[in-house]
């Protein structure tokens, strides 16, 4: 079992791995009061969704380990960053099953 944290502070969610790497995950836009994302690195897509908690949870419904894994390594650790705080914002824990 992986533990992550996922993050939306605007515009995009960002995943946080329980040793303090983070990460930008989805892309997201914010029209007509319905919020959408794109995740990044697969393409995948979802929207409609009326809340942050809905778009959250989307999100999480798409993830596997295994793929968020392979975010981690593949993207950038925006951990020292400081470009925005995450501690403010909605946040969701999510638990992933290892193959």
């Amino acid at each position: 079992m992986r533990c992550y944290t996922l993050f939306f502070p605007g515009g995009r969610v960002y995943a946080g791995d329980t040793e303090g790497h983070l990460i930008a995950l989805a892309l997201v836009t914010h029209r007509q009061g319905r919020y959408s994302y794109t995740l990044e690195g697969s393409g995948v897509a979802g929207g409609g969704l009326a809340t942050v908690q809905a778009l959250l949870e989307a999100v999480a419904s798409q993830l596997t380990a295994d793929f968020v894994e392979a975010q981690f390594h593949h993207c950038p650790d925006l951990a020292r960053a400081d470009v925005f705080d995450l501690t403010a914002g909605p946040h969701l824990h999510i638990r992933l099953q290892t193959p």
